[in-house]
């Protein structure tokens, strides 16, 4: 049942004419009947600026319309970062959707500048709803317009707090990464070559959006698990035996393990377990073959070879691009996925990337002494296994620094 409307008795100064209600365009296709009655139920409110107007979780008793003035209205996340949702202007309302929904005030409304507003109360809003259609419809016709906003506003917020939030994450794994790469001067630099290609091989391959974030994240953290991995193995001058090489090919699951439990590094597993499998099924950790093998992990195995074969190592100088080149084809259906070998022979064709090819004078090779190894190899072992787990941890507080725990 629509209540009755109240009987006021109120100072001139303190109601508005029908002559001002006409100049807002708010009223502008009200009827002079229907003008005074909006008059005689409306009340004239000043606020002064800073002043405010509503507050958030408060009780929703009026409907204000403005006379002069702006008013923001702002929601409080809960982060506790505050955002504005709108600025309204002379002639513009607010305060309506609480009324309709019969719920507590979902937003704040703070007066910007001196600013005069009408305000009229829950029940005479009611009553005007019913008995002024064209005040109804005005409503629902900015009503629309603002829902509309709104989802723009909130689409351009998300878009910018994933960026904000995909950057705080890159620079959190490129400090680990780089803190990694400082061990071996050989490997300097090789994770972002490695990005930069496996980036590239996916967008040829028509990789977009998340799926190309998750080839970035996994290239940046596809050697991980070397944290794991003795320095005079890392830095051997020569072949590595039998013992040294079954430790080295531990690093892809000692990466899992480091990040298996940091729920957005998950995406990495892939690209970090993965990378070393061949396609004919003869890799490691696993022996996958053919499409079995991650795509994550089969890009990365071919951008990573590529820049381990045109880059000086400890044992070895690097190749000319011509010959990894050639190498590439000749593994591709072997040890890499024939695909994927296209899409890079189509990038390095069409894309400038020569540049990253690293040129420099190799490092001089430093000789690790044989006495007692095998015992020296264990005790380095397990304190650098120490150390990559306290790298775990780092990175999982950095993480929470940047967004909050994550389960």
């Amino acid at each position: 049942m629509v209540p009755k409307l109240r009987s006021l008795v109120r100072l001139p100064q303190d109601r508005p004419s029908a002559r001002t209600l006409r100049k807002l365009k708010f009223f502008a296709r009200m009827s002079d009947e229907q003008l005074k009655l909006v008059a005689r139920v409306a009340r004239v409110r000043s606020f002064r600026s800073g002043e405010i107007v509503i507050k958030e979780n408060g009780p929703a008793d009026n409907f204000f319309i403005i006379l002069s003035g702006r008013v923001q209205i702002a929601k409080l996340l809960e982060n506790g970062e505050q955002v504005e949702l709108s600025t309204e202007t002379k002639g513009n309302f607010f305060g309506e959707m609480a009324l309709l929904e019969e719920r507590r005030r979902s937003a704040s409304a703070r007066a910007l500048e001196p600013t005069s507003l009408l305000e009229v109360s829950r029940n005479d809003f009611r009553v005007l709803l019913s008995k002024a259609p064209l005040l109804a419809d005005a409503m629902m016709r900015v009503l629309s317009s603002r829902l509309r906003e709104a989802g723009e506003l909130i689409v351009s917020k998300m878009h910018r707090k994933n960026q904000e939030l995909s950057k705080a994450y890159l620079d959190t794994i490129k400090a680990v990464v780089n803190t990694l790469e400082a061990r071996d001067p050989y490997t300097r630099g090789h994770t972002e070559r490695v990005r930069t290609f496996a980036k590239y091989i996916a967008g040829r391959m028509g990789l977009t959006g998340e799926d190309m974030f998750n080839i970035e994240i996994g290239a940046l953290l596809h050697d991980v698990g070397k944290i794991g991995v003795t320095d005079a193995i890392l830095r051997k001058g020569g072949p590595l035996d039998k013992g040294e090489l079954e430790e080295f090919r531990e690093h892809p699951a000692k990466g899992r393990l480091i990040l298996h439990d940091i729920a957005f590094l998950k995406r990495a597993i892939p690209c970090v377990l993965h990378h070393h499998e061949r396609y004919d099924g003869t890799g490691y950790p696993e022996r996958l073959a053919g499409d079995d093998i991650p795509l994550q992990g089969r890009i990365i195995a071919v951008a990573d070879a590529f820049d381990a074969m045109t880059s000086n190592r400890s044992y070895r100088k690097r190749m000319q691009v011509s010959s990894a080149l050639a190498e590439l084809k000749q593994g591709a259906g072997r040890q890499f996925d024939p695909e994927v070998v296209r899409a890079f022979l189509w990038v390095w064709k069409h894309e400038n990337l020569a540049g990253l090819v690293r040129r420099s004078k190799q490092p001089p090779v430093v000789e690790s002494s044989s006495a007692g190894s095998a015992t020296a190899r264990a005790a380095a072992g397990n304190s650098l296994w120490r150390l990559a787990l306290e790298a775990r941890d780092r990175l999982r507080a950095s993480l929470r620094a940047c967004v909050g725990p994550h389960r």
